[in-house]
């Protein structure tokens, strides 16, 4: 699921390498609905949400 999520507008929502920025334990189960556009842009950065939401600011 991890490897193509994002192809159908899904992500990780709280990856484990990023619980300093999400505040918040990693959860492998978690993924949001964001929209494909969103999602392939999100994968290929290696941003998590939060990160990604900033950079639009």
């Amino acid at each position: 699921m991890a490897d193509n999520a994002w192809k159908y507008g899904f992500i990780l929502r709280y990856p484990e390498d990023k619980t300093e920025i999400t505040k918040t334990d990693y959860e492998p189960w978690h993924y949001r609905y964001v929209g494909a556009e969103s999602a392939a842009k999100i994968y290929e950065s290696g941003l998590c949400l939060e990160e990604y939401i900033g950079m639009m600011n």
